[in-house]
């Protein structure tokens, strides 16, 4: 009889665990929506969309240029004005030295990230969502002529999403940081790799080929971020641990490497850095629609040992290019581009 009872529960567990999963995800997808919503909400009233940095508003209401995130931006329209008043009200520390800059906020942390239960009350706001920044990663204070964020005064529109709204990729998973001591391999996917060069005219497959079996770093002593480190190679900046900085480590993703691939950082100011999540097989993604769609870590990329190169600037260009010309980094790639001239096919 016990036997038979063991072998009930060995039979049940994974469709209970699977069901469990499947609401989690669930969760995961309206929260993404919710914010997608409140960037629509946001453009209701401002006529655009929040910039990744330097919005006008922002700078407006604090009297300087504190490169505050979008997601801040967003906090008024998902019910949060109390958040977002507190922080732009204390134009010294920003968002660290006052109590909202700690806020646990439920709809900005995906249920399927178990690293979200970590936090403690020490920390900043923590998200699990973060901004398409495109396929050409770029200082954080550089316009991507790609991503519907822009910097500044150069701010995207409806108008500006030339590719459409359904086939223009507006957020993403990211999961957050490994809190856990060490600063070396690990899961790839809660880990951002230092030392490797990662701007839009450097090799893309350099982060790539860091992965290895089940997530794991190929190279066991990769070194990484570790926690909110100081110095010239973090500035304390990881995956998911400030919601209210505009730092691509903190709230962006790159639509160049699949998803669930390695994130890569060559210092603070220059990052790759993927969306990722612990559902199976791939992550959920809000298009510029605020639809929801699951997007799976084999779609299409391609390139991705080229190097996007101008000649003499640090500017991104309009489009992936080099010495012979135009090029695509795949389906993924085009996705994330809001006028690229492309109609990806995308489920």
């Amino acid at each position: 009889m016990i036997a038979i009872i063991g072998i009930l529960i060995a039979l049940l567990l994974p469709a209970v665990q699977a069901a469990r999963e499947m609401a989690r995800r669930t969760q995961c997808g309206n929260n993404i929506r919710q914010i997608a919503l409140a960037a629509h909400n946001f453009h209701d009233a401002n006529k655009r969309f929040p910039a990744s940095c330097n919005d006008p508003i922002h700078v407006a209401r604090t009297g300087n240029g504190h490169g505050a995130s979008f997601l801040l931006l967003l906090m008024p329209y998902m019910e949060q004005s109390a958040i977002y008043d507190a922080i732009a009200s204390n134009t010294a520390n920003f968002a660290y030295g006052v109590p909202a800059g700690k806020a646990n906020i439920s709809a900005l942390l995906c249920p399927s990230d178990g690293n979200t239960k970590l936090r403690t009350e020490t920390d900043c706001t923590w998200t699990s969502y973060r901004g398409s920044l495109a396929d050409l990663a770029c200082r954080y204070t550089l316009n991507s002529p790609r991503s519907w964020l822009g910097v500044g005064e150069q701010i995207r529109t409806f108008a500006s999403i030339t590719d459409g709204t359904s086939n223009t990729a507006m957020l993403s998973e990211g999961i957050i940081h490994d809190s856990s001591d060490g600063a070396v391999g690990g899961n790839y996917k809660m880990r951002i790799a230092t030392g490797i060069e990662a701007y839009y005219n450097k090799i893309p497959d350099r982060c790539l080929s860091l992965r290895g079996p089940n997530f794991q770093f190929l190279n066991p002593n990769q070194p990484t971020l570790n926690g909110f480190e100081s110095g010239s190679n973090s500035h304390g900046h990881n995956l998911g641990q400030r919601a209210w900085d505009h730092f691509p480590q903190t709230v962006g993703f790159h639509t160049l490497m699949p998803p669930n691939s390695p994130s890569c950082q060559s210092n603070w100011e220059y990052a790759w850095v993927s969306a990722s999540s612990n559902h199976t097989g791939g992550v959920q993604v809000a298009r510029m629609d605020a639809s929801v769609s699951f997007i799976s870590e084999t779609i299409n990329t391609q390139n991705l040992g080229r190097a996007s190169t101008v000649p003499g600037t640090w500017e991104p260009p309009s489009v992936p290019s080099d010495a012979t010309g135009i090029f695509s980094y795949g389906v993924w790639a085009e996705f994330g581009s809001i006028n690229g001239g492309e109609s990806p096919s995308i489920p």
